[in-house]
């Protein structure tokens, strides 16, 4: 899905009624000015930033910058998303003129605006993808991002980590990743009034929070050093499809061949005294010839009311749960789900 954008749209209009920002000289002369950014929300808290720029004239400016995470904007949340990026700056900019419609009106006409968006006639400046991982559960969320912490690799060296999110060229001017666990992201901090993860009132019981449980989240952020480079600078060459090779192209370009430690559920609802013998029987061990007899019959006796029997080996001793980082995010991208249209929980 796409989230964050920032870009520049041809539409002549009075300045925006943001103010501006001047630079004064000593002497008081104005070295430089320029409009101040306008916050507009929509039918969610989630703002968009405006900024008008260019000149065209009598006070007119010629071009509008958007910047804003369009997906939260238009949907309240970006737990997944359209990767159509004409069509969500279509809906987002039919949105801002509503909202400042008053301010606009009999200045420009919307609908050239519109069909310049609709036909990609924009410029693309900063960029995100978003994709969502199936890793099974939390715990095995938070065993993946550990080992990409220790581990991971791109050309900007190696990883960093700030609270739970890891991070690929952190501080790149060009391109970066980051990684995260989706489901702690949308409940942490509930009760602060500050967190711009919390889902709207209205979408609390949509079942959105649940679908996050068990999902990292993998973000690419692209600036516009690195698409001038990609000779990608204008919305109509960023199809679906494009996004998606975007997307799977930088992913490439980091080193996940270290290997992480996932927990399956049913380890997870193992009592702690279990939970040792039944990770090494997943992995193939011998049981019987690791444990005093009192504790194996003790072991067995108990885990075969949950229905596992250790005195003989797991269906498929090569179905082990330490596996490379890499097979993770290739074997289980999730994709956007039926439910969701049909609650008009996805912008289309």
């Amino acid at each position: 899905m796409i989230d964050w954008f920032r870009g520049e749209i041809a539409f002549q209009h009075p300045y925006l009624p943001a103010g501006r920002v001047l630079s004064v000289e000593a002497d008081g002369s104005i070295s430089w000015e320029c409009a101040k950014r306008l916050d507009v929300r929509g039918s969610y808290e989630s703002a968009l930033f405006l900024r008008s720029s260019g000149s065209a004239g009598d006070g007119f400016a010629s071009h509008l910058l958007i910047d804003g995470n369009l997906c939260k904007f238009l949907q309240g949340h970006n737990l997944f998303g359209s990767r159509d990026l004409n069509r969500l700056l279509y809906l987002s900019f039919k949105k801002i003129y509503e909202i400042h419609e008053d301010h606009f009106h009999g200045w420009s006409a919307p609908e050239l605006a519109l069909a310049r968006i609709k036909r990609g006639d924009y410029l693309v400046k900063m960029l995100d993808i978003n994709q969502l991982y199936d890793v099974g559960n939390d715990a095995s969320v938070d065993a993946w991002l550990h080992a990409a912490e220790m581990r991971a690799r791109s050309r900007h060296g190696r990883s960093t980590s700030d609270k739970g999110t890891v991070y690929l060229g952190q501080h790149s001017r060009r391109w970066a990743f980051k990684f995260y666990n989706k489901f702690k992201e949308m409940v942490s901090g509930k009760a602060s009034a500050k967190n711009t993860h919390m889902l709207p009132d209205d979408l609390q019981d949509k079942g959105l929070i649940e679908f996050a449980a068990g999902k990292l989240r993998a973000e690419l952020r692209i600036f516009s050093k690195e698409l001038e480079k990609l000779n990608l600078t204008h919305g109509h060459q960023f199809t679906p499809a494009v996004i998606g090779q975007l997307f799977n192209y930088y992913l490439g370009k980091i080193d996940m061949t270290t290997q992480a430690t996932l927990l399956d559920d049913d380890l997870l609802k193992l009592p702690n005294s279990l939970r040792g013998t039944y990770q090494l029987w997943l992995q193939g061990v011998d049981i019987k010839n690791m444990l005093s007899k009192p504790t194996f019959y003790r072991h067995r006796k108990e885990l075969l009311e949950k229905g596992i029997d250790i005195a003989v080996p797991p269906v498929d001793p090569k179905n082990n749960n330490v596996i490379p980082l890499i097979r993770v995010i290739e074997a289980k991208p999730v994709e956007n789900p039926r439910w969701a249209y049909e609650q008009n929980l996805i912008a289309a």
